[in-house]
């Protein structure tokens, strides 16, 4: 590859730096010890309980 195009991917790769470290994570909220479902302990009839 020639010199141009090494330097050309290099600008387009510091860009990309740039872009992504302005935007900034875009993650939610952590939500420690938040309410749950309730969880379905019985076993219900299945295809032979009829």
């Amino acid at each position: 590859m020639s010199d141009k195009n090494i330097e050309m991917m290099k600008k387009i790769i510091e860009a990309k730096k740039n872009k992504s470290s302005q935007q900034g994570a875009l993650r939610p909220e952590k939500n420690i010890g938040g309410s749950r479902k309730a969880i379905k302990s019985g076993k219900t009839g299945g295809l032979f309980d009829k």
